[in-house]
């Protein structure tokens, strides 16, 4: 069996399918959590800058497995319907979502707010990562 007895970060800076989708910056496995950062800047699209909101029901998949992870928490953006608005189009948000603990070996995730969404959904296909490559914090 393997235990979850590390804190292991993961720094990725890969862009969303979508236009305006936000960064996902990092992936923290954690005994007790997993944690998902990202950073957004706003676009051009919209005169203020538009808005970010969240669905509730997001989650992380195992592909290999098909196990999915559904979100227990949200910091930093507001969870649909609601939404947070922008004042400008030079505004930006970092925000971070929170799993249930994943096992702490190689995996391929998807993380996935909208299945079958389209550009505008917060959807990342394909995250590989190798336990090696996690960075150990204490």
């Amino acid at each position: 069996m393997i235990k979850n007895n590390k804190k292991l970060v993961f720094s990725l800076n890969k862009k969303g399918e979508g236009e305006s989708n936000p960064i996902l910056l990092r992936i923290n496995l954690f005994p007790e959590y997993t944690k998902i950062d990202f950073g957004y800047i706003t676009t051009d699209k919209y005169n203020n800058g538009g808005w970010i909101k969240i669905a509730s029901d997001t989650f992380i998949e195992n592909v290999e497995t098909k196990e999915r992870y559904t979100m227990t928490n949200a910091v930093g953006i507001t969870i649909a319907p609601d939404l947070r608005n922008f004042e400008s189009k030079k505004d930006w948000q970092y925000f971070s979502l929170y799993f249930p603990p994943m096992k702490q070996k190689d995996v391929t995730l998807n993380i996935i707010e909208v299945i079958n969404g389209d550009a505008n959904d917060f959807n990342y296909h394909d995250i590989a990562l190798k336990m090696q490559d996690g960075i150990e914090i204490f």
